[in-house]
């Protein structure tokens, strides 16, 4: 019932655009909670009807990006190019980049898996795979292809957005489309 209080929606709001301002401009690492409720103007027994802890509110920040990705990219048609793929993927972080640039400056392991399972479930046209042993040459190969992609975004974002959508994209599609991952994407 709580989460219908307008109160309540209307501070979850002010915390987690709180710890996006707050991620613009500090280190995650020396982030504190006394960082956390200055910015958000609250007092910390109101961060923890929230929020358990700072890991738990950049947890949430994640899970909205990655759902965020996952609605645009499940709006393609299927099939869907390579580069219809990238281009859903920089529209959403285009309009999205004080979120995107907060959460990858905070990015955890955490945040790694979550981004390669959503692109694993055929968001990016991969050949199933089977699994035979723990270090499967194909295995690999798709988590550095996921991994090398979102360095491409992270780069990105990081740097200020300075370079144009077209140099972007051509290298999320050059790196796809190299002779490394060519047996491992779907054409």
């Amino acid at each position: 019932m709580r989460n219908f209080d307008r109160r309540y929606v209307r501070t979850e709001k002010t915390i987690y655009k709180a710890m996006i301002n707050l991620l613009q401009e500090k280190d995650p690492e020396s982030l504190t909670l006394e960082d956390m409720v200055n910015e958000a103007d609250i007092n910390k027994s109101t961060f923890y009807l929230h929020y358990q802890s700072l890991d738990q509110l950049v947890s949430a920040l994640e899970d909205d990006l990655v759902s965020g990705v996952s609605s645009a990219v499940y709006s393609l048609p299927n099939p869907h190019s390579i580069e219809d793929f990238f281009q859903i993927i920089f529209n959403y972080c285009s309009s999205n980049k004080e979120l995107v640039k907060a959460v990858l400056r905070a990015s955890t392991f955490r945040f790694n898996h979550k981004i390669e399972n959503l692109f694993k479930k055929q968001l990016i046209p991969l050949k199933p795979i089977k699994r035979n042993k723990i270090t499967d040459e194909n295995t690999f190969l798709v988590t550095s292809l996921i991994q090398a992609e979102v360095g491409v975004f992270r780069i990105w974002v990081l740097d200020g957005c300075r370079f144009n959508k077209e140099t972007v994209l051509a290298q999320c599609i050059k790196i796809a489309e190299s002779e490394v991952y060519k047996n491992i994407l779907i054409k």
